[in-house]
């Protein structure tokens, strides 16, 4: 990310390392919000599923994570997937108790 100061002061494993850290950290603050507003939403009428479902989000997050910085983009796949699988549930029921709201 950017060839600021960090670049002079690290070799070029730790530069690769710090940049793969900063990009999945980048990629959780994209989508917390999208993660909470789905929790929120499907809690209203579902909270023991909304829970489990952001629970996997946590585990699948970190999952993500700890690919991304050790392999790069290719090891966050589990970690992704397993993070879709929770918001395509977490839409869903969140879709369900806007249903029984109105």
């Amino acid at each position: 990310m950017g060839c600021g100061r960090y670049s002079a002061k690290l070799s070029d494993e730790n530069w690769l390392y710090f940049n793969n850290a900063q990009r999945a950290h980048y990629n959780f603050v994209e989508g917390v919000a999208l993660y909470l507003i789905l929790i929120l939403a499907a809690g209203i009428y579902y909270p023991i599923y909304a829970s489990i479902l952001g629970a996997v989000i946590f585990v699948g997050r970190l999952l993500f994570a700890i690919g991304y910085v050790s392999s790069g983009p290719k090891g966050r796949m589990a970690g992704a997937l397993l993070v879709d699988l929770a918001i395509l549930g977490l839409l869903g029921l969140g879709v369900l108790s806007g249903y029984k709201i109105t």
